[in-house]
């Protein structure tokens, strides 16, 4: 509890109390303290109500005995505890104490069950008074209209000038929004979710500028959505869902370019999609779910490179969803391995992407689940890349959600049932307390060099992770910084969501989502588990896709080098498949973990395995061996020594797909899978990119291959003599004819035709 003692530091200026663990009541000594500046005490367990009045404790006080005795206080942060108002009185009767407070600018109660109403008195309010948060107080009432008189200058809100951000969202406000708001032309933060409020938006609203939030939800509110909507160019936020908008959507909507989430749900809007819908290419999040929407899918939503989430359900639309429109789920790969997304991507969109109602009429199929064992068909893998330049940090390895694919069942596809993310939500340090029962040791996950990750549950339920860093570490405060901006830059399906975070002077946490599998390490040495060839794979294409992608956004700016990571991947690469630690004891003096990998090629390659991978006389267990072999080969050139050595991540991931496809579809002889993976070890040339100044007319005719025409080269090994077993002459340039054996292969693995049909392969240059 706070000590009563404490009243008797008569020239005590602050009082920060914040981020412990203090319970009782305030005692009222304190407010006699009349040089006090600032009383600081959020995230505690305080109770009662605030000493307002003189009791006959206080009857030998000089100064008057309530707030206002503070003259000097400037800032008064109450917020997340659990104080209540006076039981006598239903307005918030401790504003009017403050009126005297002539130097207060903030006044921080949220989160405390407070319960009244607000005083027409917060209108006398210092003329600084610049933030007022309440949110989850539980006030009722409408605002006073002498919220205008906290300026001396003018008689109306709009003198309050400098105020840039309103939180009373969570309450049961009524009435409607005053026009006077309008005059607020610092206001960036509009936050009225969840309340009692009627009448229409006023049209000035959307003359705003500044505005980057603006929260309507949950309100009674009815309006359109003006065509000046368009001025609105910054904004990052709109949520008007639950609030009767009507009328068409205009076209306007699309001049907010830069807008991240848009949820106009649960209105009654009519008419078309706009077509300039596609501009609004920064979206992370949109929703037009249960509106009068008709007509079919704008083209336009192909260019919504940045969608994670997509619900279009409840509507009257036609059509299908465009075909490249979903780029989001494979931003990693080229545009032209899209496909049709009724083949490609329906895995992708109805497993693992949020896309939501209709799937099946847009040319999704839904995915096809197994009841009987109710395993999650999800997986996820989640990396962070780490520079050499700046020394990025790793926030979480990964995690494996089980590698069951979407089976097939006899029973008829079902409609998964996905819900909306989360969007990025305010939490207190208290909250986080509770969440991680004081930092319990058994909600540990993990130690790092800047932080411990803890496991929490949040009061709704949502279980997450939560990184909070050592600051009194060097370099902590620079890496929450650094890991921030890496997760707001970068969104990939494979990459860590984060949920928010908690950033004070004394205390900075990340709240990430959290991976209720475990670690990669959980799963490669636990003695319940066994991962077989094809999970290994899985789980490296997807930590080398996300590699892959973020080479790619942090190679354009050409001065951070991303061979450090390929360094990395090709020891984790080796670590997977051989089920050995890099720091194992048995890797002494001059002995490593690739140098034992190395010196087991190509003869050896059984000795170094993990013994679960292999189980002797199992079918296609030398299909396997060469898999293996090439997955051990190709990790080796990954962590060459020298930088400019090591392929890419590109090339890495390309390779793998390809030896997945030997694994998931193994040919009946080994020669033709040695025969196959020989082949990935150099780039391939399509036939059609060898230049036609070298080549003369020829034609080709075999069974089981169609008719090409084609312009070999002259020094060529003459096509009708060509082995289907791929005798390799020894001329640089070499015509390659597929066995229908891989044509098969390659058939089952969803290559179009002109992959296997016939090309050119050619030394890498």
């Amino acid at each position: 509890t706070i000590p009563q003692e404490i009243g008797h530091l008569s020239n005590l200026k602050q009082i920060i109390l914040g981020f412990n663990s203090l319970r009782g009541t305030i005692p009222a000594r304190i407010f006699n303290i009349s040089t006090l500046q600032r009383l600081s005490a959020p995230y505690n367990q305080l109770l009662g109500t605030l000493p307002l009045h003189t009791t006959h404790q206080l009857a030998n006080l000089d100064v008057p005995n309530s707030l206002g005795n503070l003259g000097l206080l400037e800032i008064l942060g109450l917020g997340d505890n659990n104080f209540t108002s006076e039981p006598s009185s239903p307005k918030l009767s401790f504003i009017t104490t403050l009126t005297n407070c002539t130097k207060l600018r903030v006044l921080e109660i949220s989160n405390n069950p407070i319960s009244g109403t607000l005083p027409v008195s917060i209108g006398n309010l210092s003329a600084s008074f610049d933030g007022l948060y309440a949110r989850g107080c539980k006030i009722r009432g409408t605002i006073p209209n002498e919220i205008s008189s906290l300026s001396d200058i003018p008689s109306t809100i709009k003198g309050l000038q400098k105020l840039q951000q309103i939180y009373v969202g969570y309450n049961k406000l009524q009435g409607s929004i005053p026009n006077d708001l309008c005059q607020l032309r610092d206001l960036s933060g509009l936050y009225l979710q969840a309340n009692q409020l009627s009448g229409s938006l006023p049209a000035c609203l959307w003359h705003i500028r500044s505005l980057r939030y603006l929260y309507l939800s949950s309100n009674k509110l009815t309006s359109r959505i003006p065509a000046s909507f368009g001025n609105l160019k910054d904004l990052l936020v709109f949520d008007a869902s639950l609030y009767s908008l009507h009328g068409n959507m205009p076209s306007e909507i699309g001049n907010s370019k830069v807008v991240t989430l848009l949820d106009l749900s649960y209105n009654n809007f009519s008419g078309d999609i706009p077509g300039n819908i596609g501009d609004l290419q920064n979206s992370v999040r949109l929703s037009l779910k249960h509106n009068d929407l008709v007509g079919t899918i704008p083209e336009t939503f192909r260019s919504l490179v940045s969608l994670e989430t997509l619900d279009l359900s409840q509507n009257n639309l036609s059509g299908v969803i465009p075909n490249t429109s979903m780029c989001l789920t494979i931003n990693y790969m080229e545009k032209s391995q899209v496909g049709d997304l009724s083949e490609t991507l329906q895995a992708s969109l109805s497993c693992r992407m949020k896309l939501y109602g209709g799937a099946t009429q847009f040319g999704v199929r839904p995915c096809k689940t197994n009841s009987a064992d109710r395993l999650k068909t999800l997986r996820k893998v989640v990396i962070i890349s780490v520079s050499s330049t700046i020394s990025l940090v790793v926030l979480v390895l990964m995690s494996i959600l089980l590698w069951i694919r979407c089976g097939k069942s006899k029973r008829p596809p079902v409609e998964i049932d996905l819900q909306p993310v989360a969007e990025h939500r305010r939490i207190s340090y208290q909250e986080i307390q509770e969440a991680t029962e004081g930092f319990e040791e058994n909600n540990l996950l993990g130690n790092g060099s800047f932080g411990s990750v803890y496991k929490g549950i949040l009061f709704d339920g949502m279980v997450v992770a939560i990184k909070v860093f050592k600051l009194q570490q060097e370099r902590a405060l620079k890496s929450f910084h650094v890991e921030c901006e890496i997760i707001r830059n970068v969104r990939h399906r494979n990459l860590i969501k984060i949920v928010t975070s908690c950033s004070n002077p004394d205390f900075k946490a990340l709240i990430l989502e959290y991976m209720p599998n475990g670690s990669l390490e959980k799963w490669l040495y636990s003695h319940n588990y066994v991962l077989d060839i094809s999970q290994r794979l899985d789980i490296m294409i997807d930590l080398a896709c996300a590699l892959d992608y973020l080479h790619h956004e942090y190679g354009l700016g050409g001065s951070i080098s991303t061979s450090c990571d390929v360094y990395s991947y090709g020891i984790m690469l080796m670590e997977t498949f051989t089920g050995k630690k890099p720091t194992d004891e048995m890797f002494a003096g001059q002995m490593s973990l690739k140098i034992w990998v190395k010196e087991s090629l190509p003869n050896a390659v059984i000795q170094v395995l993990d013994k679960n991978l292999l189980t002797r006389g199992r079918k296609n267990s030398l299909t396997e061996v060469d898999c293996l072999s090439s997955i051990l080969k190709l990790a080796l050139d990954c962590a060459a020594e020298s930088s400019e050595q090591r392929i890419n991540m590109t090339y890495v991931l390309a390779a793998l797909k390809k030896i997945k496809v030997v694994v998931r579809n193994p040919p009946k002889q080994r020669a033709n899978v040695n025969n196959f993976l020989a082949r990935q070890e150099k780039p391939e040339l399509s036939l059609w990119q060898v230049r036609r100044s070298e080549m003369s007319e020829a034609t080709l005719r075999m069974t089981g291959l169609n008719k090409r025409t084609f312009n070999p080269s002259p020094n060529c090994q003459d096509p009708q003599k060509a082995k289907l077993e791929n005798d390799s002459p020894s001329d640089a340039h070499t015509l390659r004819i597929w066995s229908m054996e891989e044509k098969a292969m390659a058939t089952q693995s969803g290559w179009d035709e002109d992959h296997w049909s016939c090309s050119i392969s050619a030394p890498a240059v």
